[in-house]
């Protein structure tokens, strides 16, 4: 009996997605990164076959995770790989926008994220604070100390003030933090599935990288909510910390796209976009630049103001 090339992906695609996830749970020291793959091969597989092939390959790949894994790891990786991978093909097959769909996955799925971490908290202990000790426990790594405390009893791990105001700042920020992480995930992904896909089907795809841009009127929303930041309630003050962050965020976004847009117009080779990436990779505080160059944009508008010329004939 000959197998067809739609069973043979979506055999294939589970199987390495499956693979990835577990390697990600199970490996600590190398596993992080395959598990932050793991929904590429079930967005190529939605994108190449369709909706429904995507939704099996889900279905079979959490199948697969269940005859090793704990029931509840096999659910988080439905909600937070197998759901968005389905939509986010589906998104790939239509051509459609990459960072307005992984932004809406995103909010679907960190809602569900969150939901399904209360409801599965054992013990009755607060899923932030498994969280916090888990976090706790890698800074006091990170700076030497004992995960398990002083006297090795289990207690909290003794930290500096300055990591207490980290940790303290990431239990406030947990939501905004989380819905971050996951619209990187679900974009990256994409976009590497969409150029697999590409190289597959010989068709190229381009994805103009230099065109990101947010409404203008974003930043009016932006203004009050980072005002908001200081208010005297701390709960206010949370709220609008988790909105600011990843506004914030999608506003660095649109400074990259016009930076690239910018070494683009000046020509810059292959190496030397390479050598402006890496400056931002390995200097962080260098992305003051584009954040403050995506919050000007609605003002002066930079690539209109400065367009890519076409190369002379």
């Amino acid at each position: 009996m000959r197998i067809s090339s739609e069973l043979r992906d979506l055999v294939a695609a589970s199987a390495l997605s499956a693979l990835l996830f577990t390697t990600g749970v199970l490996v600590p020291l190398v596993g992080p990164p395959a598990g932050f793959v793991a929904t590429a091969p079930l967005i190529w597989l939605a994108a190449r076959h369709g909706r429904l092939a995507g939704a099996l390959g889900g279905l079979v790949a959490t199948a697969a995770l269940l005859s090793g894994l704990p029931p509840p790891v096999a659910l988080i990786f439905a909600i937070e790989h197998a759901l968005p991978a389905w939509y986010l093909g589906w998104i790939v097959r239509r051509d459609g926008g990459v960072a307005a769909a992984s932004a809406r996955a995103a909010v679907v799925v960190t809602t569900l994220v969150i939901g399904a971490a209360l409801l599965l908290a054992t013990g009755g202990q607060d899923p932030v604070q498994v969280l916090e000790q888990q976090l706790r426990e890698g800074l006091a790594e990170l700076g030497g100390g004992s995960p398990a405390g002083p006297s090795g009893t289990g207690a909290p791990a003794p930290l500096g003030a300055g990591l207490e105001e980290v940790v303290a700042f990431m239990r406030r920020v947990l939501p905004a933090v989380t819905l971050i992480g996951i619209f990187l995930e679900c974009s990256l992904n994409t976009l590497l599935a969409a150029r697999l896909l590409a190289r597959v089907e010989g068709a190229a795809r381009p994805r103009d990288m230099t065109a990101f841009s947010l409404p203008d009127w974003v930043v009016w929303v932006l203004i009050p909510v980072l005002a908001l930041c200081w208010a005297p309630v701390p709960d206010v003050a949370t709220v609008a910390l988790n909105l600011a962050l990843p506004l914030l965020f999608a506003y660095l976004l649109v400074g990259l796209s016009i930076s690239l847009h910018l070494a683009v117009r000046a020509r810059f080779s292959r190496f030397g976009r390479t050598l402006l990436v890496s400056a931002f990779v390995f200097f962080p505080w260098l992305l003051a630049g584009p954040l403050l160059l995506g919050m000007l944009d609605f003002r002066f508008s930079f690539r209109n103001r400065w367009p890519i010329e076409p190369p002379a004939a």
